[in-house]
């Protein structure tokens, strides 16, 4: 038996395309059908699910609960597989199935769904109302969100005629959600219905269903009603993945973090080694204010996974967010050595580097950035600051002012720009740029105004305003460089080589300071020259 089995899945992946070739497919049924061929069974589950809010038409909705079933049951999972058999049927009670593509026992479990649905559809009542028209008149009104009650009416007027059609309890719950009774929807949907539909009625609801209207909620914006239908979901069937990684998207739209916590955790009992489960974990703690959750988390996933691109991304992004420089350095690095298309990561390495006042390498990762995002503001004003901290301000002008004309405006990027008409000497209107952008908490504003003041010659002026920002920033090689320039003006050269003498201690790699100080010395030197010369007389005298 095991195997015919195996002979079966191999010829189910050959014909795939043909089970479906009746109507056209969907992104998501793609999707499932390459995660199919490849052996991700779960995966291939999830995407079928996501498909079936990608259709309205009934025979081929059916077709993908059968889809679904059948991997189900290659996952051995034989109660989620009788759920979708009898979600099919319900959807397209004509449904048949080719025996040859399965095996005995699903097509007996196929049989035995159509019997169970057969019998539940005998009713010698008054004739009922029309399903799809009502359902559809029940949608525009909540689209325009009027007669609500009316529409709750038609809801009620349904629920006996189609028990199991898995549409009505979620249109319910919603419904009474818009109308402010919470209670009653958070009891709806969790099967507590207090006579109001039966007792056990939201048992019978197809948890496909659940997970397919749930899904509509979240895309329309609808978070909490999506929560409380994932939450009888699992209530039901805790071992659903795809319920709990819905779950867990719900209460993460709705900032319920302990949901959201609960929710993953669950799933990854189900698939320890769930990368993309684990990622989000990760996120949960970081939204929750837990830092020190969030990167242990990312930081086994680099270790259990050494080549996951977005392991390494997200330890280096957050690394980079928490100051760990070196570590975030080293991080995303090797994300971009896994994969060199990461837009994100490319952007965070840069601007990385450029802080270290490394504007090559910057540039090298900006650029690679701007292949994968064309025309991002964020990517042209990064490039910008990376072309004038290699001196090529002329280069950088328009990427700044087209990212500020954008709205990536940031005082940094501003103030980049005052630089730009700095150097280029255009000091008028680097003078109006930089009183737009004001000086800034940390003294940014007062360095540009120390530079406009160089330039224009009021060497006195740069050092008054310099002075003061010393004292606070004297650790930083150029805060003590500009300091130096003023004092170099000034003619006070001993004290403009000590100040640089400090600064090059601190950056011994850095060209700039090493140069101004070997002019300060120089400088120094001339004038000491000059003060032990003696005056002499001419030969003959």
């Amino acid at each position: 038996m095991k195997f015919r089995m195996f002979a079966i899945f191999v010829f189910m992946t050959l014909s795939m395309v043909a089970l479906v070739s009746s109507q056209e497919t969907t992104p998501s049924e793609d999707a499932a059908i390459q995660a199919y061929r490849q052996g991700s069974f779960s995966q291939a589950v999830t995407l079928y699910t996501k498909a079936l809010s990608e259709t309205e038409d009934a025979e081929h909705r059916a077709r993908l609960h059968i889809n679904i079933g059948w991997t189900l049951f290659a996952l051995g999972r034989t109660d989620e597989v009788n759920t979708h058999l009898h979600a099919a049927l319900v959807e397209f009670p004509a449904l048949s199935l080719i025996p040859d593509y399965y095996t005995e026992e699903f097509m007996a479990l196929f049989e035995k769904a159509r019997r169970r649905v057969i019998d539940g559809e005998i009713d010698s009542g008054p004739p009922a109302p029309d399903l799809e028209a009502t359902l559809a008149a029940v949608d525009s009104r909540i689209a325009d969100e009027t007669d609500l009650e009316g529409a709750l009416a038609d809801i009620d007027r349904l629920l006996p005629a189609y028990p199991l059609d898995g549409r009505l309890i979620p249109l319910k719950v919603q419904l009474l959600t818009m109308l402010g009774r919470t209670e009653e929807a958070q009891n709806l949907a969790q099967g507590r219905t207090d006579g109001l539909m039966g007792p056990g009625s939201i048992a019978l609801i197809p948890i496909p269903d659940l997970i397919l209207r749930a899904n509509r909620m979240l895309e329309q914006g609808d978070s909490e009603t999506a929560l409380e239908l994932l939450k009888s979901a699992v209530s039901r069937q805790p071992s659903n993945v795809a319920a709990l990684e819905l779950m867990a998207e719900a209460a993460q739209q709705g900032r319920h973090w302990q949901e959201a916590e609960f929710a993953l955790k669950s799933a990854l009992a189900l698939q320890p080694e769930n990368i993309g489960l684990n990622l989000r974990l990760g996120e949960v703690y970081l939204s929750k204010g837990d830092a020190s959750a969030a990167r242990d988390v990312f930081r086994q996933l680099t270790q259990q996974f050494p080549q996951s691109d977005r392991a390494w991304a997200a330890l280096g992004l957050l690394d980079a967010k928490l100051g760990n420089l070196d570590q975030a350095e080293e991080a995303l690095a090797q994300a971009l050595r896994e994969n060199p298309l990461l837009a994100e990561v490319q952007l965070a390495y840069g601007e990385l580097v450029l802080r270290r006042g490394d504007s090559q390498r910057a540039l090298q990762a900006f650029s690679a950035a701007a292949n994968l995002l064309r025309e991002d503001p964020a990517v042209q004003a990064r490039t910008g600051q990376a072309l004038l901290g290699l001196g090529r301000h002329f280069d950088a002008e328009p990427l700044l002012r087209t990212a500020i004309e954008q709205g990536f405006n940031g005082a940094d990027v501003q103030r980049a720009l005052v630089l730009c008409q700095i150097q280029q000497g255009n000091l008028l209107e680097g003078e109006r740029l930089l009183d737009r952008v004001g000086p800034g908490s940390e003294g940014d504003g007062d360095i540009l105004k120390s530079m406009l003041f160089l330039e224009r010659g009021q060497a006195d002026q740069a050092l008054a305003v310099m002075e003061p920002l010393t004292r606070e920033r004297s650790g930083e090689p150029m805060v003590l460089n500009l300091l130096a320039g003023s004092l170099y003006r000034l003619g006070r050269y001993q004290d403009a080589v000590d100040v640089l003498t400090q600064a090059n201690e601190m950056a011994p790699s850095d060209t700039v300071v090493e140069n101004n100080l070997s002019h300060a010395e120089a400088a120094l030197a001339a004038v000491e020259l000059q003060t032990q010369a003696k005056p002499t007389q001419a030969i003959g005298n």
